[in-house]
């Protein structure tokens, strides 16, 4: 008789918040503390039981990163959510300080790898708060110069069946990939497209940490004449982009209109090595064994940098210069951009994506990305 093997039921995904766990961001420090005793956080909470303290560590890592969006929205900041791409639909958010998007200076925030939208690095967001680990204060810096602020959020790509957007390292179940922000690449090049290229911002500076400088290269490269008449610099942190197949174009603009903090002990600002970032490199000035406080230590750089960027303005005649991408001549007079050069996924989603229209019809948009 043969019988059949049960399926194992996978468990519920339990989304827990930062008051049940019994903490919460001090908003005046901007440190995790716990609600019961005041204090703050701190990773040996149990003493020499390193399994506790791990437990109660890898806990708060998730509900404290979604936190930081009601931090955004319900301090003083003050920012406002942007369903992307439509909130009929599975969608993330992004942010946007109020009026944002109307002033002739923004700046757009877009943090590294795996983390939720607004958080430079989950360890640190949970050890040292919301100063260092989050955009927060670069937020406040960048409005308290008259800025506009729109913060992405590259990495939320899935759905959970609850509704909420996630992203691949914090859910493992039934998920629903996000039109137009299936990738990071996807996302930014949709939020450019859509967003920021149509706003009434007439400068826009971008602040890319991590694998963040890899999709801004990518506008640069893929929609060079749009991107270098909008955008005045990229002020990138640690970041891990290349100059691969950038033509000559963006390989000036890059030199003159970008500049790369890497995490690096010799003082702030210092210059340093680095052939691959393709721009001016200076050290970040982190004197810890902790990488991702790069962001908090050489915030005031960036910003200032930023500033001088607006100041100067658009790169004038750069398009005489070349072009965004490198191109391979076929024949005598012939050239062709192959569409493996582009983000991976990236030209499948412009002729196929999704929109849910007001009654619940399905319509082919047709557009995302660069174009």
């Amino acid at each position: 008789m043969f019988i059949r093997p049960r399926k194992p039921v996978p468990e519920p995904h339990v989304r827990h918040t930062l008051g049940e766990l019994g903490y919460e961001f001090d908003l005046s420090s901007g440190r995790l503390h716990n609600t019961s005793t005041g204090q703050p956080y701190e990773y040996n909470t149990f003493g020499s039981d390193k399994k506790k303290n791990a437990e109660l560590y890898q806990s708060l890592l998730a509900p404290a990163s979604r936190d930081v969006y009601r931090v955004l929205i319900e301090s003083d900041l003050g920012m406002e959510p942007i369903a992307v791409p439509d909130s009929r639909q599975p969608h993330c958010n992004i942010y946007v300080t109020p009026g944002g998007l109307s002033k002739k200076r923004l700046v757009v925030i877009i943090t590294g790898h795996g983390v939720s939208g607004g958080v430079w690095a989950w360890n640190v967001l949970v050890k040292e708060g919301l100063r260092a680990g989050s955009v927060v204060e670069y937020v406040r810096g960048c409005v308290q110069r008259g800025y506009g602020v729109l913060v992405l959020n590259p990495n939320e790509n899935i759905v959970a069946p609850d509704g909420l957007p996630e992203t691949f390292n914090t859910y493992f179940g039934r998920s629903i990939p996000i039109h137009a922000s299936e990738t990071p690449d996807e996302h930014v090049g949709y939020v450019w497209s859509r967003i920021i290229r149509g706003s009434q911002a007439e400068s826009v500076a971008f602040i890319a940490y991590n694998t963040a400088g890899i999709t801004v290269v990518n506008l640069l490269k893929y929609d060079f004449a749009r991107f270098t008449g909008k955008s005045v610099g990229i002020a990138f942190i640690d970041s891990v982009h290349s100059t691969f197949k950038l033509g000559r174009g963006a390989l000036k603009w890059l030199g003159l209109a970008a500049r790369q903090w890497d995490n690096s002990a010799e003082p702030v600002d210092t210059p340093i090595e680095n052939d691959r970032a393709g721009c001016m490199t200076v050290s970040a000035g982190n004197l810890s064994d902790c990488r991702e406080l790069a962001p908090m230590v050489c915030m005031e750089s960036v910003i200032d940098y930023v500033a001088s960027c607006f100041d100067r303005g658009p790169i004038e005649g750069i398009l005489e210069a070349g072009d965004g991408e490198e191109s391979e001549k076929l024949g005598d007079s012939e050239s062709e951009i192959s569409d493996m050069d582009a983000p991976l996924g990236a030209l499948d989603a412009i002729d196929n994506i999704q929109l849910v229209q007001p009654g619940g019809h399905v319509v082919e948009d047709g557009y995302v990305g660069w174009d």
